[in-house]
């Protein structure tokens, strides 16, 4: 579990400006003032915990020992709306509910981010019109044995295989504990990147409270337009603290009659590991679904998302290159792993889980090039360094052109601009269109 904090005295402030993690906690990752705030708020959660636990308390405090429940759904005829899922425990308070997530038509799939514990799921869908979901409109449950979450139920850091579920609107059941949900209907495809769905501020809230970021998206993976198999998709992957509105420039320039941007949206404090694995997870189940099956895809990835993408990757490749992945290209990854989060993993209060990931030799990047995907499928790169400078002013050469990637990518591109300039410049924009075309031949 992550490291409490009590609200933070002077000594302690001067300490951490003494230290300079206003700057170098990571670079890019926000401001000193939202990591203090973030460091209050997980010591209220600790205190709240400790005064009376309970399962979404706990989920708040320690997002590195939950994992995702995944299974399948089968909707009977006659119901084409959203479905709400809840899952409800006994751990702390009975019939506590722990998650809840509303699944948008059409739904396939269902999935849950608990804590380890024992579950029974619930979904709902709004019968009678009014707007919430009700106690009176359960269409599915699980029934005899709860669902076990355990961290040795994992293979792959995140997510567990849960039973499927045949729902069916036509017998609605009750249950003895109140639940009321307000509807909420939301597309998968929205017309542009200026949505205030993409703002700025939903990145920031995903890198410090993952929680509150997925209540936002209630899913992952998101398009600005409906999918159509006859494109290539083009699959943008966020760094920390990003959106997918980081992507926009390169976006705009993409011709659309060929390509189709779709964008994994991810709270970035997240442990890499479970965000790669997600990934993965995503792409299979899309695969599979009838009407999102997957002819033909490029992943792009900038900074951080390059880790998030490349795990995935290896994930995907482990038993062969699935056909539908075309290439892989990255924007300034830190392949090699910040220098910074290094020191702020040993240093700071309270450790943002995705920092002891990126930070100069983890445990996961050790791991992350056993296996790796950019020898079984073509990769390119993209660098940044400024005039005078080792780097891109976030990410240092040295780490960008970590050689277990750069050696064995197909084409490297090295510009002089800052971190985030290499994805709004005219002539990366060109060179990347260039990319895209060969990978697509």
């Amino acid at each position: 579990m992550a490291r409490s904090c009590t609200r933070l005295d002077m000594p302690t402030l001067t300490k951490l400006v003494v230290m300079g993690l206003f700057t170098t906690i990571l670079a890019g990752c926000g401001q000193f003032g939202e990591y203090l705030a973030f460091c209050g708020r997980q010591g209220d959660l600790k205190r709240a915990f400790d005064k009376e636990p309970s399962a979404e308390l706990l989920r708040e405090l320690d997002p590195e020992n939950c994992f995702l429940l995944v299974g399948q759904v089968v909707l009977t005829k006659g119901y084409e709306g959203p479905i709400l899922v809840i899952a409800v425990t006994d751990k702390f308070h009975k019939r506590e509910i722990a998650a809840e997530r509303i699944l948008q038509a059409p739904v396939y799939c269902y999935h849950a981010y608990l804590p380890e514990g024992q579950y029974d799921l619930y979904f709902f869908a709004d019968l009678d019109g009014n707007g919430y979901f009700d106690a009176t409109e359960v269409i599915g449950q699980t029934s005899g044995t709860p669902i076990k979450i355990s961290k040795t139920g994992v293979n792959d850091g995140l997510t567990i295989e849960g039973p499927s579920f045949a729902l069916d609107a036509n017998q609605p059941a009750t249950i003895d504990f109140p639940v009321k949900v307000k509807v909420r209907e939301q597309s998968y495809a929205y017309p542009s990147l200026d949505d205030e769905f993409f703002d700025p501020k939903y990145g920031k809230m995903g890198l410090y409270y993952p929680n509150a970021m997925l209540a936002h998206t209630q899913s992952f993976i998101f398009s600005l337009e409906k999918f159509d198999p006859g494109k290539t998709i083009v699959l943008f992957v966020h760094g920390i603290e990003g959106t997918p509105r980081d992507f926009k420039y390169l976006v705009d320039g993409l011709d659309r009659t060929r390509y189709q941007p779709c964008f994994y949206f991810y709270p970035s404090g997240m442990p890499l590991q479970q965000l790669g694995s997600l990934l993965a997870c995503l792409l299979r189940l899309l695969d599979k679904t009838e009407g999102f099956h997957l002819n033909r895809m490029i992943v792009v990835a900038h900074s951080m998302g390059g880790l998030v993408a490349l795990s995935a990757l290896n994930q995907l490749c482990h038993d062969g290159l699935p056909p539908y992945l075309k290439g892989y290209v990255s924007f300034v990854s830190p392949y090699g792993g910040l220098e910074s989060a290094k020191n702020a993993v040993e240093k700071a209060p309270v450790v943002v889980p995705s920092w002891r990931d990126v930070a100069t030799a983890s445990p996961f990047l050790k791991h992350l090039y056993r296996d790796n995907a950019c020898q079984e499928m073509t990769c390119c790169m993209f660098f940044g360094y400024k005039s005078g400078e080792s780097g891109d002013g976030t990410v240092t050469l040295q780490s960008q052109l970590e050689p277990k990637v750069h050696l064995i990518a197909s084409k490297s591109y090295g510009f002089n601009l800052t971190h985030m300039g290499i994805l709004n410049d005219d002539m990366v924009r060109q060179t990347f269109n260039g990319v895209l075309a060969k990978l697509n031949e």
